[in-house]
């Protein structure tokens, strides 16, 4: 899959931009706060319908302007696609935020976001992908779930039913007074949310073990054999571990009703996925709690990597690899690693450097197009 080229009007610090990309490697050089990581989200924006870094959309429409444009073409499994989203400001004296607008046309025609999250899901890499190991379950879990999403689209609908009936049931417990009348609803909402709880245990433990298969492998070389990576799911469900989906629905069920009294006290639902996490270990060494620095860029480099093959397997041909600001992350053994990976595969990539140091060093720029970007400006070289 590739993105051939990409016209931005108004979108954050661009006024009007065109470029037309090489189908294997873009880089994206200058000072910092200058728009490079723009245009990676501009990109990642136009194939997904969304942004990766902020939920609120009127951040990408510049902040002189109304409306923003992006306008692009993408081929995939040799067919093409021209991709146009507008983003508007809506303005409304009683409302204190901002309200967006959003069309979406492919080949002229209205398409919804989910139409494109289904149709092309790029690989992106930045520093603060660190925190998938660092930081709380909730980035961990977002990080898996987006993965199956990728391989599983039906897997998204699944997370909305569970926590739209997760939000029922909570707001139950919040707002009943009378425990005869709370126990007689709870049965209701019980049902569905071990129905849904149990597919999303389900698809999170396979697509684990198919990451570790990929994962294993990546991360000895990166090693050097030294170390072995694997991913530990710890569900506050299951007592045993089990794919059956009658067994963790029976161990849902009754961990919901020996949980019903904490539940009532607390006022919200206390055990279920949305609460689960998983462990990255290295060695049998939680890397989240014990890992040094590179061990977690390590083990994140590799994840990245996983995902990569994983979707490849699944179409038969590499989504985009979008790098934003990675290289500096890396020692020299593992930025010669990443560099290989992408000379050696049939892989569209586009990357942002502060120079061309970190690259011409290792030979990576004799078959690519570099962009110089300032002050809101790129200018191919």
């Amino acid at each position: 899959m590739n993105v051939n080229k990409i016209k931005l009007i108004h979108f954050r610090n661009f006024l009007e931009v065109s470029l037309d990309f090489d189908d294997s490697l873009n880089i994206f050089i200058g000072d910092n706060a200058q728009g490079k990581t723009n245009i990676i989200e501009s990109i990642y924006t136009l194939l997904r319908g969304s942004s990766y870094r902020t939920k609120d959309e009127y951040n990408l429409i510049n902040w002189h302007e109304k409306q923003s444009y992006l306008l692009g073409e993408a081929e995939k499994e040799r067919e093409h696609f021209q991709i146009n989203i507008l983003l508007q400001n809506i303005d409304k004296l009683d409302l204190l935020t901002k309200r967006i607008k959003k069309i979406i046309k492919v080949n002229k025609k209205y398409q919804r976001r989910a139409w494109l999250k289904e149709k092309f899901y790029p690989v992106i890499f930045t520093p603060e992908d660190l925190q998938i190991i660092k930081s709380t379950p909730s980035i961990r879990r977002k990080f898996l779930d987006e993965i199956i999403i990728n391989l599983t689209p039906v897997y998204e609908q699944y997370l909305k039913d569970y926590n739209r009936v997760l939000y029922q049931r909570n707001v139950l417990l919040k707002t009943e007074r009378n425990k005869n009348s709370i126990d007689k609803h709870l049965s209701i909402w019980d049902k569905k949310i071990v129905e849904l709880g149990t597919l999303i245990i389900r698809h999170r433990i396979k697509v684990l073990q198919l990451i570790n298969k990929k994962v294993k492998d990546i991360h000895q070389l990166l090693t050097k054999n030294k170390e072995t990576l694997k991913l530990k799911y710890n569900s506050n469900v299951l007592t045993s571990f089990t794919e059956d989906k009658q067994e963790i629905e029976v161990m849902f069920q009754e961990i919901l009703e020996n949980n019903k009294e904490k539940d009532y006290r607390l006022k919200m639902t206390t055990v279920g996925p949305h609460r689960d996490d998983y462990s990255i270990m290295s060695n049998s060494v939680n890397l989240g709690i014990y890992g040094s620095q590179g061990q977690q860029r390590t083990a994140v480099l590799a994840l990245k990597i996983a995902e990569l093959e994983m979707i490849k397997e699944k179409d038969q041909e590499y989504p985009p690899l979008l790098l934003d600001d990675v290289l500096s992350e890396l020692d020299s053994y593992r930025k010669l690693f990443l560099i290989q990976l992408i000379k050696e595969r049939p892989l569209q990539t586009f990357i942002t450097s502060i120079d061309l140091h970190d690259l011409t060093q290792y030979d990576f720029v004799k078959h690519s197009k570099i962009f110089k970007v300032k002050n809101g400006m790129v200018e191919e070289q």
